[in-house]
């Protein structure tokens, strides 16, 4: 597995070339324990060098493992990008390196309050309270639904009214 995508340009076939692998998904450092790259980023393009224009078409996939912002179950998520095109001037540039530009693209994607219901699943949910249970398992007797009964705003209705409904003024 590599761990950059580095296209030598010199000689390149008028053709084009097909190009298909990994990238270490170290690659990510996203530097945060909700999402955590679980995989390689895996890419497979046509590449076309038109005078000093690259050009990569095709589609790059990544899985990453991901804390649900609802219940912090964990779960893993699949970003994908299919019929991407990528265009990049070369002029100039013995090889191309396009491993910051696959991670831009994959990163773009994902998305930025994960959720189980991103991988297609039902967050876990307190039963007996209809809350969400977080991290707390709802048989240990801890109540892990916020507070019923009076709300903080309620001391707002104390407050003295004019007639009109509208608080009196200062002076």
């Amino acid at each position: 597995m590599d761990s950059r995508l580095t296209i030598a340009l010199e000689d390149f076939p008028e053709e084009g070339r097909y190009l298909e692998g990994d990238i270490d998904g170290a690659v990510f450092d996203l530097g945060n324990d909700d999402i955590r790259p679980a995989g390689p980023l895996h890419y497979a393009f046509d590449a076309h060098l038109y005078e000093h224009e690259l050009v990569l078409r095709g589609s790059v996939r990544a899985v990453f493992d991901m804390r649900c912002n609802r219940c912090l179950a964990r779960f893993d998520y699949t970003a994908e990008i299919t019929d991407m095109t990528l265009s990049f001037d070369v002029k100039g540039q013995g090889a191309f390196d396009a491993t910051d530009a696959l991670r831009e693209e994959i990163l773009l994607i994902l998305p930025g309050y994960p959720k189980c219901e991103h991988a297609g699943l039902d967050c876990e949910k307190n039963d007996t309270t209809c809350e969400f249970g977080l991290d707390k398992n709802p048989g240990s007797g801890v109540d892990s639904a916020a507070p019923r009964g009076n709300s903080v705003w309620d001391a707002l209705d104390k407050l003295p009214q004019n007639t009109d409904g509208r608080p009196p003024k200062q002076s």
